[in-house]
């Protein structure tokens, strides 16, 4: 979730501004005009990258938002959430969002049920609003979560966190499951084109669950492992192919899909912006990397760009940075709840 580090998470305690176009309760912000599309509320269950909807392809009108069309947008993925604003957009956690009697389903056809997360009901409740609002799941496509329902099917897997092998200990033959990405019980994914085939089939059916659920679109996080020290020697190859491989993944089953960071590697934009709808880059400011984001712009596709509060010395200033580039930029809580948003772009 978030740009990784191989530090522990440190978590911001959350500060109310009274300046500026910013809210700490989820609130405030203008309503933004109607977006282009419904995104996807139909389809079935696929067991692979293919096509996720029963009978044929999918429609392909999922949501491609331009620049500017959904500046009132909130990204939430852990609590305390706060969706009461009217806004265009919510990014929200996919198993958060899960609804009673909701399931991941497997090529050999076998189950594992999914708690009812915190969440359930707000999708149909976002869509019910008059204009409809977009809803992005977020969603883990290139770490192991120990922590999700679906954590045994990962070759690798140990019931203790702490018996699976970290850094500097390397994976075990066979596993996918690497070192520790900085977050607590989240660990890389081996995404090496020569491993990914092992796993991926599990990611897919997260997709298939966001599709169940009615999601618009999915925000994939965790594909970039590449100088952060994963576990397995990754090529930017490696990265860039599995990028391409979620993004066919997510079109198949009629989702709309943002890049999440791996905006830093050289050459990674122009190789991907083809690929993907939007992107959402955190901490281009602290970085200095938002120029390397541009493409999206030019290409027409919007830009979600995300830094956070106590990292960036000026708020107002890096909010005029994001305006300037034409993104639709917040800046935020870390990680991002419903307790804090700055809007760059109102």
């Amino acid at each position: 979730m978030l740009r990784s580090r191989v530090a522990a998470l440190f978590v911001m305690s959350v500060v109310t501004l009274a300046c500026g176009d910013s809210d700490a309760t989820g609130g405030g912000g203008s309503t933004s005009s109607t977006p282009s599309t419904g995104g996807s509320q139909a389809g079935g269950q696929s067991s692979d990258g293919g096509n996720g909807n029963e009978g044929g392809s999918p429609a392909q009108d999922w949501w491609r938002p331009a620049p500017g069309e959904a500046r009132d947008w909130d990204w939430q993925i852990t609590e305390p959430y706060d969706t009461s604003a009217p806004r265009v957009m919510y990014d929200l956690d996919l198993f958060d969002l899960a609804t009673a009697g909701s399931y991941l389903e497997y090529p050999d056809g076998h189950t594992i049920d999914v708690p009812e997360g915190p969440l359930a009901g707000t999708i149909d409740e976002l869509h019910g609003r008059e204009p409809p609002a977009i809803v992005i799941c977020y969603v883990d496509t290139g770490a192991f979560e120990h922590y999700r329902p679906d954590a045994v099917e990962f070759p690798g897997y140990q019931p203790e966190l702490n018996a699976i092998p970290n850094r500097p200990t390397a994976p075990e033959n066979g596993s996918v499951i690497g070192w520790d990405t900085g977050w607590d019980g989240e660990r890389w994914l081996d995404i090496r084109a020569s491993s990914r085939n092992a796993f991926t089939p599990i990611i897919w059916a997260r997709l298939d669950l966001a599709v169940r659920l009615g999601c618009d679109g999915v925000e994939p996080d965790q594909n970039n492992p590449l100088d952060n020290d994963p576990g397995f020697d990754v090529s930017l190859e490696d990265q860039i192919g599995y990028y391409e491989e979620v993004a066919a993944a997510a079109h198949a089953r009629g989702l709309s899909v943002g890049m999440k960071n791996g905006h830093d590697q050289p050459g990674a934009v122009e190789a991907l912006v083809d690929d993907f709808d939007w992107a959402l880059p955190e901490e281009c400011i602290e970085y200095d990397e938002c120029d390397k984001l541009t493409p999206f712009i030019e290409a027409g596709k919007a830009v979600f760009a995300v830094d956070y509060q106590g990292s960036v010395d000026d708020e107002v200033a890096a909010c005029g940075v994001h305006a300037a580039l034409g993104f639709d930029g917040l800046i935020k809580d870390e990680p991002p709840s419903g307790a804090y948003r700055r809007q760059c772009n109102p």
